[in-house]
């Protein structure tokens, strides 16, 4: 085996029985493609009506750095997800000035530990269960430890924890401060934003604020479209059709991995995920590329 490291695979196409990687002026074949690129390589930010004349500072969670970049500033957090929570814990405690945090949808939010138990554990036990019932435990666990959020402005996502986190991939955010600082009045909730007017954020409940700087925890795409994206029919979040040990009929040779996230952990799922990869890719030795499947590559999916 030999590895090439630090080099960008640009598209990836049929090539007889195999494939061909197409690099920076090389190319390379392969039996099998292995697409394992993650599923947070593109940034998103919305882009706002206004945004362009705002004075102040916006970035994406994934360009913050060091809370003493934000001594003295008032920051807006965008996204009430894992990251935005978990960024807000840290400018709590920081010299960070007023803290805000919108919330377009609602949210689900744990903390990292019940009486002294670690909680990922016991999710992890639980995954056997309806989700419906998992849905209920976690709820009933955000409202033992934290009581009522709504109160404070903070939305409760309609669907539970764990249905939400396997119809679209938003998992749960882990609570490390935020609760406590909006408890304490040093975060205050918003609603979604509007648009933005000068110096200022407008939200859809007619309120404003005027920050220092805009962090945007609003996730991130896989970015397969220029990779892949003519093989396959990517969805709405620009995942492939098929992940893990599945592989396309019309694609031999060609896997996706690891681009699903998992509300139980993804060290421990990607573990068992791969071995059922490997074992996949030794039963499946590339079947010839017939014209039918020549066809099918060159159309925008399968």
């Amino acid at each position: 085996m030999r590895l090439r490291l630090g080099i960008r695979v640009h598209r990836v196409d049929r090539a007889g029985a195999g494939w061909e990687l197409t690099l920076a002026g090389d190319s390379i074949g392969a039996a099998h493609v292995v697409v394992a690129t993650g599923p947070d390589a593109v940034p998103v930010i919305p882009s706002w009506p206004g945004m362009a004349g705002f004075s102040g500072t916006v970035i994406h969670a994934w360009q913050f750095r060091d809370v003493a970049e934000m001594a003295g500033l008032d920051v807006l957090v965008v996204g009430p997800g894992n990251s935005g929570v978990d960024l807000l814990g840290h400018l709590a405690r920081s010299d960070a000035g007023q803290l805000w945090l919108s919330a377009r949808s609602g949210m689900n939010i744990t903390p990292l530990r019940l009486g002294g138990v670690p909680l990922h554990p016991v999710s992890v036990l639980g995954r056997y269960l309806p989700l419906r019932w998992q849905d209920a435990n976690a709820r009933a666990v955000q409202r033992l430890a934290f009581g009522d959020l709504t109160r404070l402005g903070y939305p409760r996502s309609a669907p539970g924890a764990f249905t939400r986190a396997a119809a679209d991939g938003v998992t749960v955010a882990v609570d490390d401060g935020f609760v406590r600082a909006l408890k304490a009045g040093r975060v205050t909730m918003k609603s979604a934003i509007d648009r933005f007017d000068g110096p200022q954020v407008c939200f859809t409940d007619g309120t404003r604020c005027a920050p220092d700087a805009v962090i945007c925890a609003t996730g991130y795409r896989p970015g397969l479209e220029q990779i892949a994206g003519h093989l396959v029919a990517l969805d709405a979040l620009g995942m492939p059709p098929f992940t893990g040990a599945c592989s396309s009929p019309a694609h031999p040779g060609l896997w996706f991995f690891g681009l699903d996230r998992s509300i139980y952990g993804n060290m421990h799922v990607r573990r068992r995920q791969a071995r059922q990869l490997a074992q996949a890719i030794r039963q499946q030795p590339p079947a010839s590329a017939s014209s039918s499947d020549r066809s099918a590559s060159a159309r925008s999916g399968d």
